[in-house]
C-alpha cells in the first residue's frame, strides 16, 4: 500500500509551514485521537467475537508514545 509523504516545506519560499514545537503538538494530538480510534475498533471487534477489549489507556500502556512521535517527526522532516 503506497503512502503519501507528508510535506512541511513551502515550495517557493523554502521555509516551513510549522516549526518543530507546533509539529510535536499536532503529533501528540493525533496520537491521542489514534488511541481512541484503536480502542473503539478493538471494542467493536471484541463485541462480535465476545473476547477482550481495550480502553485507550490500556492501549497506551502497550505502546511507546515517545518512540512513535519521534519517528513520526523524523519522517515528516525528511
Amino acid at each position: 500500500m503506497a503512502q503519501e509523504k507528508p510535506i512541511n516545506k513551502r515550495r517557493k519560499s523554502g521555509g516551513y509551514y510549522l516549526n518543530q514545537a507546533e509539529l510535536i503538538d499536532i503529533l501528540q494530538q493525533g496520537y491521542q485521537v489514534a488511541l481512541k480510534r484503536a480502542a473503539l475498533e478493538a471494542f467493536v471487534r471484541a463485541a462480535f467475537r465476545r473476547k477482550g477489549r481495550y480502553e485507550a489507556q490500556e492501549l497506551a500502556a502497550m505502546l511507546d508514545q515517545e518512540k512513535i512521535l519521534t519517528q513520526a517527526l523524523e519522517f515528516i522532516q525528511q
